[in-house]
């Protein structure tokens, strides 16, 4: 197969996964993302004007298409585009044995690809290892990839500077070279921030507010901490067996993709990075052992899809502005319509559930930091200042979904403090299904 039509079909292939099993539930990580980008290009500030507790880089990136068109389906064009060039890297690097990294994202459900910030880390990570491999003396541009990662995701992009203070630590102008090169996009944000003057809501919510988030989100213990125990155990035996490579140390750094929360779609970024690290082992026939990889990614595919077709029942959002051409769920997207002409009774509200993110795009409304209505992601202490937001609203209606804050279980975000202080303070006014209407004078 040529190279170009290889990476036509895995454009189509990736676009495919995202339009059938990337929206289905009308909320989740990348409608969120999506509203970040969709908010930018409104014209309002991160951090500022709403809540995100990441550099922001994979939002303004996403942002660009959008200043054309400003609908999902640009942004899932978008984030195929990336995965595509993410497979032209990995080609580059490992030829056809990179198939076994697209049956790994298909195992799991395509959650390893997410639209998220947590792919565009992944993204240059890819590229930080083909730089590593192919140009490794050209450090201003190795840096400059590491400070992009840090503006996708600073949790994982810090830790991505180690390997060069590990391999180098006696080459101090190859270390000060990378570091000048780290420090050219993160300067440009520095100057972004203090001319929005968001110096310190970014602060509050990309580093103090990271005691609040991992306190109420992390696990102490589930099965996902053990796998990735005994994955990052085999890392770093081929680490050190190959201390040569600086790239089996960037790969290693993967584990940070699971902290602080140890769940399913964490941990299938993560074994992407595993998957990579043992690519280099797998020199038997290797063509015929990419084809087979190749051919049991559109199978497991094919499966789910048809599972997906039976379960879900999809259909296209096409009442929805911004989402007309997304398939959903039949039934969550009946029940989001019947449930967005309910919120329109009211003007003047505060939606506290996470079905306020496609309403709100929907209806072209501000993003706020109450969209993103889950415990940890407001800053330091946020949950009390939300409430002090709130306490300085004035003839305001809040509409609480008592469905989500009656769920216990410890992977529930949904922010049951705040919720509780308006239960208990304010008039309740009006009842449908899962949503209770409490009125504040």
């Amino acid at each position: 197969m040529k190279k170009w039509i290889r990476y036509i079909v895995i454009f189509i292939f990736v676009f495919c996964s995202y339009e059938f099993f990337g929206f289905p539930n009308m909320y989740g990580d990348p409608i969120n993302n999506y509203m970040f980008s969709h908010a930018i290009v409104m014209g309002e500030v991160p951090y500022l004007d709403f809540n995100t507790i990441s550099t922001p880089l994979y939002a303004f990136l996403m942002a660009i298409g959008l200043l054309f068109f400003d609908n999902y389906l640009m942004f899932v064009i978008e984030q195929s585009l990336l995965v595509t060039i993410m497979f032209y890297f990995l080609f580059e690097l490992y030829g056809k044995k990179c198939y076994l990294v697209l049956l790994v994202i298909c195992l799991f459900a395509f959650f390893g690809i997410n639209a998220t910030y947590n792919f565009l880390a992944l993204f240059f990570l890819v590229i930080l290892l083909y730089l590593e491999k192919k140009y490794s003396e050209k450090d201003y541009l190795i840096g400059f990839v590491i400070g992009c990662t840090i503006l996708s995701k600073h949790t994982i992009g810090c830790l991505l500077f180690l390997p060069s203070l590990f391999y180098y630590f006696k080459d101090i102008k190859k270390i000060g070279k990378r570091i000048v090169g780290i420090l050219i996009p993160c300067t440009i944000f520095f100057i972004y921030l203090l001319v929005n003057n968001a110096v310190y809501p970014f602060i509050n919510l990309c580093f103090l507010g990271l005691f609040d988030f991992s306190s109420k989100n992390g696990n102490v213990f589930s099965v996902y901490v053990l796998f990735s125990l005994v994955l990052f155990l085999i890392q770093f035996f081929i680490t050190i067996k190959k201390k040569n490579d600086i790239r089996n140390c960037y790969l290693m750094m993967g584990i940070a993709f699971m902290i602080p929360l140890f769940d399913f779609q964490h941990f299938a970024i993560y074994m992407i990075c595993f998957v990579i690290q043992l690519l280099p082992f797998l020199q038997y026939r290797e063509d015929y052992f990419g084809n087979v990889a190749a051919i049991c990614s559109v199978v497991v595919s094919i499966f789910l899809f048809i599972n997906y077709c039976i379960l879900l029942k999809p259909v296209f959002s096409t009442e929805l502005s911004h989402f007309q051409y997304s398939l959903v769920s039949r039934f969550d997207y009946s029940k989001s319509l019947e449930a967005y002409d309910f919120f329109d009774r009211y003007e003047n509200k505060l939606l506290l559930t996470y079905s306020s993110v496609p309403y709100d795009v929907s209806r072209d409304y501000p993003i706020t930091y109450f969209n993103i209505f889950m415990k940890g992601n407001f800053g330091y202490d946020g949950s009390r200042q939300m409430i002090e937001k709130i306490q300085n609203m004035e003839n305001i209606y809040i509409i609480v979904d008592m469905r989500q804050y009656q769920i216990r279980s410890i992977y529930n975000q949904y922010d049951k403090t705040i919720v509780k202080y308006v239960i208990d303070h304010y008039e309740k006014v009006d009842t449908w299904k899962d949503f209770v209407v409490y009125y504040k004078n």
